[in-house]
């Protein structure tokens, strides 16, 4: 899946407006026993990603990514709370692989984006 986006673009919803497969039956962290997403609130951890390329093209990772992110890889990010493009370099390609706790060959495991 190739995505171009615009700096300042938000991760979770052009994932969300190019149709990528971002939230399925994952289980919330905020509630266990619930499936489904916060809707971009940023509390439930069903919209993490991993960055395989890329990261230093994102914006800084805040308080409250931070607090959802602990104890995983750094590679990780919330796409509720990220931002693409915050350096503003022209031609610059994202790759990141959607459900990264998920290991499985059938899963595409990376999709790239580029922003003009």
């Amino acid at each position: 899946l190739k995505i171009n986006a615009k700096a300042g673009d938000n991760l979770r919803s052009l994932l969300m407006h190019n149709h990528a497969a971002i939230y399925g039956d994952l289980h919330r962290l905020d509630q266990p026993n619930l499936t489904g997403n916060c809707g971009g609130e940023g509390i439930c951890g069903t919209c993490l990603v991993q960055i395989l390329q890329g990261m230093d093209h994102l914006n800084k990772i805040g308080p409250q990514e931070s607090s959802m992110l602990k104890g995983r890889p750094e590679s990780w990010r919330a796409s509720c709370k990220t931002v693409v493009g915050a350096d503003n370099k022209e031609g610059t390609t994202l790759r990141i692989r959607l459900h990264p706790w998920v290991l499985s060959e059938a899963q595409d495991s990376s999709n790239m984006m580029r922003y003009p």
